[in-house]
C-alpha cells in the first residue's frame, strides 16, 4: 500500500507541476497584443520596466515551482512512515501551493496593469469595444466531434452499474455503486462541457473572418476531443473494475456452491462479500491517469496550435477590457455570461464574479472544501499512533481504538474462541481504519457478516467473539494479554 500511494503521489506531483508551469508561463510572451493578461501597445512590450516585472514574476513563478518540487517529492517519503499523516500534510501543502501560485500570478497581473494605468497606454479604438463575426456566429452549436458520443459512454457506464443496484452484497454493491456513480458523473460533466464549448467557442480574434472560423474551429476540435477522451477513458476504468469484481465475485461464490447460467445472468447469489482486488484498483487508478492525461494533452495542444495561427494575422482585433480583470479575477456586471475564459490561466476558463450565480457557487465550494477538510482530520487524526485499550469489570468487557468502542457485556456472549489467526475470509471495511499494522472499526465478512475489528495486524492471537448481535474480533500487541482477556471472558 505504501509503495503504491508513494508511487501514485509522487507522479501527480510531477504531472500538477507540469501543468501549471504550462498554465502560467504562457503569459510571459506577448500574445493577443497582453503580457501578464494586460493588454500593453507593442511599442512598449519591450520596455524595461515592462521586462522587469515579467522577468520578476517568472523568476518567482520558478522558485515556487521547484519549491514544491523538492518539498512535494520530500513529502512522499513520509507514507513510508505514517499514512495518516502523510495524507494530512499532503493535503494542507496543496492547499498552500494552490495559493501561493495564483497569488503570485494575481500580483504581477497587478503590477503590470498598474504600470499600464501610470503611463496611460490605452488605445481609444480598442476600449470596451465588443466585435462580432456573423460567420463565426453561425457555427454556434456545431463541431467537428459530436458531444452524442458521450451518452453511448454514460449508457455503458450505466449498465455496468445494473449487476450491482440489483446484486444482493450490501458491501460490494455500496462500494460499486458508489465509483460508478462518480464515473457516470465525470462523463456526465464531460458532454456539459462539449456543449457548453460547441455553443460559445466564438470569440473574433482577427478582421479575417477565414481565420477566425479556423481558430475557432480548432480549438472546438481539440476541447470536444479532450473531454471525449476523458469520459472514454474514464469508461474504460470503470468497465474494467466492473469485470474484474463480477469475475472475482463469482469466482468466490463458486468455491463453496455451483452456479448456473441463471444465477449469472440474474446476478442472484453471485454476488459475494469479497474485497476488491488491490491489483485490479491499482490498474483502475493508472486508467484514470491515462484519462488525465489525455484530458490535458489535447488542451495544450490546443493552445499551441491556436498561437501558431494567430502569430501569422496580419490584422489583429484587441479588445481593452483589463479594467474588468484588474485585481485577477473577472468582475463585469455588464456580462450575463457566468463562465469565461481565463485569460491569466492558459486554456482554462473562471467566473464573472459579479454574477450571482458564480457568488453562490464559489461560496458553497468553499463551505464544502472546507467541511471535507475538517471532516477529514477529524477523522484521520484519531488513527494517528492507534492504541487498542480493553477494560474489564464484573459484568462486561470495553474495547476502544481512535474513534470506535464496543461494549459486550458477558451475559450477550454466545461464543468465544481463540484463534491463532485472523480468519481467510474477506473482511470488507465499511467505516474504519485498515492498514498493514491494524484493522480498526465496521467490517463485513461473507462469512459472519457485520463485525467489529481490534486487531494488531502482526500479533497473535486473536479473541472472537460472537454476541447476539455481531461478532468482534480482537487482540493486545502483547501475546500475555491477549491469553489473559480470553482467560477472564471463557471464565
Amino acid at each position: 500500500m505504501s509503495i503504491a500511494l508513494f508511487i501514485i503521489f509522487l507522479f501527480m506531483n510531477f504531472f500538477i507541476l507540469l501543468i501549471m508551469k504550462f498554465v502560467y508561463t504562457s503569459n510571459y510572451s506577448y500574445t493577443e497584443g497582453m503580457l501578464l493578461g494586460v493588454h500593453i501597445p507593442k511599442e512598449h512590450s519591450e520596455d524595461e520596466t515592462v521586462l522587469n516585472i515579467v522577468a520578476a514574476a517568472r523568476r518567482k513563478m520558478n522558485r515556487i515551482i521547484w519549491i514544491n518540487l523538492i518539498l512535494g517529492t520530500a513529502l512522499c517519503f513520509v507514507v513510508f512512515w505514517e499514512i495518516i499523516i502523510f495524507v494530512l500534510a499532503y493535503t494542507v501543502w496543496m492547499i498552500a501551493f494552490c495559493f501561493l501560485i495564483t497569488y503570485a500570478n494575481n500580483s504581477a497581473h497587478r503590477k503590470m496593469y498598474a504600470l499600464k494605468m501610470k503611463n496611460d497606454w490605452i488605445i481609444p479604438a480598442q476600449k470596451r469595444k465588443r466585435y462580432i463575426d456573423t460567420n463565426v456566429s453561425t457555427q454556434i452549436g456545431k463541431s467537428e466531434i459530436s458531444f452524442n458520443y458521450h451518452g453511448i459512454i454514460i449508457l455503458v457506464e450505466l449498465i455496468c452499474l445494473v449487476p450491482f443496484v440489483i446484486g444482493k452484497s450490501a458491501v460490494i454493491s455500496t462500494t460499486m455503486i458508489i465509483m460508478g456513480l462518480c464515473s457516470v458523473l465525470m462523463s456526465l460533466t464531460s458532454m456539459i462541457f462539449h456543449i457548453y464549448v460547441n455553443r460559445h467557442e466564438r470569440t473574433v480574434y482577427s478582421s479575417d473572418t477565414q481565420l477566425n472560423q479556423t481558430v475557432n474551429r480548432t480549438m472546438k476540435i481539440y476541447k470536444g476531443l479532450a473531454m471525449l477522451i476523458l469520459s472514454a477513458t474514464n469508461a474504460v476504468a470503470w468497465v474494467y473494475i466492473t469485470i474484474d469484481t463480477l469475475i472475482h465475485c463469482i469466482s468466490s461464490a463458486s468455491k463453496s456452491r455451483q452456479i448456473s447460467l441463471s444465477d449469472i445472468l440474474n446476478f442472484k447469489g453471485a454476488l459475494v462479500d469479497v474485497s476488491l482486488c488491490s491489483s485490479a484498483l491499482y490498474v483502475y487508478i493508472f486508467i484514470q491517469t491515462l484519462a488525465a492525461i489525455g484530458l490535458f494533452a489535447p488542451l495544450l495542444m490546443a493552445q499551441s496550435r491556436k498561437r501558431e495561427l494567430l502569430a501569422a494575422d496580419t490584422q489583429p482585433l484587441y479588445v481593452d477590457d483589463d479594467e474588468y480583470w484588474k485585481t485577477g479575477y473577472y468582475y463585469n456586471p455588464s456580462d450575463p455570461h457566468v463562465l469565461v475564459q481565463n485569460r491569466l490561466q492558459s486554456g482554462n476558463y473562471t467566473f464573472n464574479y459579479a454574477t450571482r450565480s458564480a457568488k453562490i457557487f464559489t461560496g458553497l465550494t468553499y463551505i464544502l472544501i472546507t467541511a471535507c477538510i475538517v471532516w477529514t482530520i477529524g477523522v484521520l487524526v484519531p488513527f494517528i499512533n492507534v492504541h487498542i485499550d480493553t477494560h474489564l469489570d464484573s459484568n462486561k468487557l470495553t474495547v476502544s481504538a481512535a474513534i470506535y468502542s464496543s461494549e459486550i457485556y458477558f451475559d450477550d456472549i454466545e461464543e468465544v474462541q481463540l484463534l491463532d489467526e485472523l480468519p481467510d475470509d474477506d473482511f470488507v471495511r465499511t467505516n474504519g481504519g485498515a492498514t498493514d499494522e491494524y484493522l480498526i472499526g465496521h467490517f463485513k465478512s461473507s462469512t459472519y457478516g457485520k463485525c467489529e475489528l481490534y486487531v494488531y495486524a502482526d500479533s497473535y492471537p486473536i479473541i472472537m467473539i460472537k454476541t447476539r448481535d455481531e461478532v468482534i474480533f480482537m487482540n493486545n500487541k502483547d501475546s500475555d494479554d491477549t491469553y489473559s482477556i480470553f482467560e477472564s471472558i471463557h471464565s
